[in-house]
């Protein structure tokens, strides 16, 4: 079961502080103080450091001192760094851009903001960062993961292998490689596993392709095998068989 609402709301409270808007997420952290609390998050003064930014963004100084004096001050004794650094950007304020203090204005902030808002409601509800189709996923991607799936070149990737596709690509990249006592070499003209039956064939350009897809290709072409890599064209007796070992 998945509690779809908490969901929704973890993306309005996300959307809200990507707007600037630090309510909703200070809500959250009322609502669940104890918790927090209890896991050490420092989310909540980091929103209140957000707050007195986007009002000194707008200029409303007087306002700044003052949320500053109420929010910040309690924080001294356990966030002096954070706290020291506004109030210098306080006094820096004209040069927003090219400051020691750019960082704090820079609207990446409010992304890392969001990172920090669903870390804590992960780690206050106990939920997992990654999910567990993802994990599922990944395992089974690490048991298929070869050189070829990696190294960069479309040109020989395997049709149907499950990590070559663009949608699991970036989900297997960051898994080691399978270890194989064996090789297994599939076809990246037929996507079948070339073997005995089916053994694989060398073009004189050193690609490799399977016995039976280069015959088909031949066949119905009339001219020849091309190679799908280099568009070369080469005759049947051209081939040298290749063996696994």
């Amino acid at each position: 079961m998945v509690d779809v609402g908490m969901f929704d709301e973890t993306n309005r409270v996300a959307e809200a502080l990507l707007r600037g808007d630090c309510a909703p997420a200070l809500k959250w952290c009322s609502e669940n103080k104890a918790k927090s609390k209890k896991v050490k998050s420092s989310l909540e003064v980091q929103l209140r450091v957000q707050e007195f930014v986007e009002l000194v963004k707008r200029d409303q100084i007087s306002q700044a001192i003052a949320h500053a004096r109420t929010y910040l001050g309690p924080c001294a004794d356990s966030h002096l760094p954070i706290i020291k650094r506004c109030m210098a950007a306080l006094a820096f304020r004209k040069d927003k851009r090219s400051s020691l203090y750019a960082d704090l204005f820079d609207e990446g902030r409010r992304r890392e903001l969001v990172g920090l808002f669903k870390a804590a409601v992960y780690q206050t509800l106990n939920l997992p960062t990654n999910s567990t189709l993802s994990v599922v996923l990944q395992a089974g991607l690490a048991c298929m993961k070869c050189t070829q799936c990696s190294d960069g070149e479309d040109s020989g990737r395997n049709p149907n292998c499950p990590v070559c596709t663009p949608v699991l690509r970036a989900l297997a990249e960051p898994l080691p490689l399978a270890h194989h006592m064996h090789s297994s070499l599939v076809c990246a003209m037929s996507g079948c596993v070339m073997d005995h039956d089916n053994p694989p064939m060398a073009l004189p350009n050193g690609y490799v392709y399977s016995s039976n897809a280069l015959h088909k290709m031949a066949s119905t072409s009339g001219d020849g095998v091309l190679c799908l890599a280099t568009r070369e064209r080469y005759a049947l007796a051209d081939l040298r068989k290749v063996f696994i070992s």
